[in-house]
């Protein structure tokens, strides 16, 4: 009985649905892929939340991209391992930063081949993620028409237009605007320093940081700690095809003037916070639920003022954050050439549109919480594994 039950429940839940789309989870820094970090999981922790939601009836796949690799690089390995075929960053991006165009090693059947204009995908991006999942629409709705291009002849995604092929974009604590702490970092200590301290929590059995096209793959008999050495010392980190400079308040604001807003696509936003205004002071100090790992870099968020470019310094509606990145940064994105884009809070009686951004809400979680990690209430679980169910619901029931 309670098997039948179970069985019209999940098929009620594509039955009555507008969609099935595929729903793909895409991570951010330092992430990884199914079981790649042993029983750990990125989306849930010690839980599993792709389960979750595959056993709830939505079809679900996460891709594993390079860690520490740049929005553009990777935006196509996303694309080729949703679709298929040999990862190829382009002949002219490739040239420009002296990697590897098409990496012996990353060739992949594809997780959805069919995917296309008429078999569309949800995207759903955490943390960097979101700036990934927007580099990949732009990506696909790009025609090249510089005929001193080689990237024409040569590249499936980069020669084509592929429009239609993504329905909804979904952005969870996103650094749309860049995180200060990223310029903070870069002022203080080198930004890959901060790898170093995870190179005793990470197993060499499981975990590489996918730089096949930097030619900096880890050797058998390298630690990890020896490979992290190595490639803080490569001098991609040096240039703007990274991470460090993606995720600055300049860098993001010259990714906002082309990643503009499409009026064909859904998007959602969401925000954490963990932070609590200082009366005393007017900064933020980390809230009593944020984790002892992020507990010095909300601090230092929560009263940081950094250089935007253009004779602009952020002010102190920047200091709230999740220990990695300012809420204001979350909801959409703002510091681009085009300014502010279109957004409305997500509510009972609000219409869903496209082309415009609804942010779902601000949520009281650190930043790696809210998609699983060092939570041991089991409210809190069931809070997160909740949020992802009513979006998923929310993406199956867009026409």
């Amino acid at each position: 009985m309670i098997r039948s039950l179970t069985f019209y429940v999940l098929l009620s839940c594509v039955l009555f649905s507008k969609n099935a789309h595929p729903i793909i989870l895409v991570h951010g820094f330092l992430g990884w892929g199914k079981e790649e970090v042993g029983d750990l999981n990125y989306w849930g922790g010690e839980n599993d939340i792709e389960q979750f939601l595959l056993n709830k009836g939505y079809t679900v796949y996460s891709v594993s991209l390079g860690p520490v690799s740049s929005t553009y690089d990777c935006a196509i390995e996303t694309f080729y391992q949703i679709k298929g075929g040999q990862v190829d960053y382009g002949h002219d991006h490739s040239k420009k930063y002296n990697i590897v165009q098409r990496p012996k090693g990353k060739v992949y059947k594809g997780l959805y081949p069919q995917w296309d204009d008429e078999n569309p995908v949800h995207l759903i991006g955490y943390s960097f993620g979101g700036l990934t999942n927007r580099m990949l629409l732009y990506l696909l709705n790009s025609t090249l028409t510089n005929e001193d291009t080689d990237e024409l002849d040569d590249s499936e995604l980069l020669g084509t237009s592929m429009k239609n092929w993504i329905r909804s974009i979904t952005t969870m604590s996103t650094p749309h605007n860049g995180s200060t702490l990223s310029d903070i970092v870069i002022g203080a200590v080198p930004f890959t320093d901060n790898l170093l301290p995870i190179a005793n929590l990470i197993s060499t059995d499981y975990y590489d940081f996918d730089l096949d096209h930097w030619n900096l793959s880890k050797s058998e008999d390298e630690s990890i700690r020896q490979y992290i050495t190595r490639l803080i010392k490569h001098p991609a980190w040096n240039t703007k095809n990274s991470i460090a400079w993606d995720s600055s308040i300049k860098g993001a604001r010259e990714l906002n003037d082309i990643l503009t807003i499409n009026p064909d696509v859904y998007y959602f936003s969401s925000s954490t916070v963990a932070s609590i205004l200082d009366t005393a002071t007017g900064r933020h100090k980390p809230a009593e639920y944020i984790s002892m790992m992020s507990y010095p870099w909300s601090w230092l968020i929560g009263r940081s003022i950094v250089d935007m470019g253009n004779g602009q310094k952020t002010n102190e509606d920047w200091f709230k954050n999740d220990g990695t990145v300012n809420t204001i940064s979350m909801k959409r994105p703002f510091t681009g050439k085009n300014g502010p884009e279109p957004m409305r809070l997500l509510s009972s009686s609000s219409q869903i549109e496209p082309g415009v951004w609804c942010h779902i809400g601000e949520f009281p979680f650190d930043h790696k919480a809210f998609v699983g990690h060092f939570l041991d209430d089991p409210n809190k679980i069931n809070d997160i594994m909740r949020i992802f169910e009513e979006h998923a619901s929310r993406l199956y029931s867009l026409p």
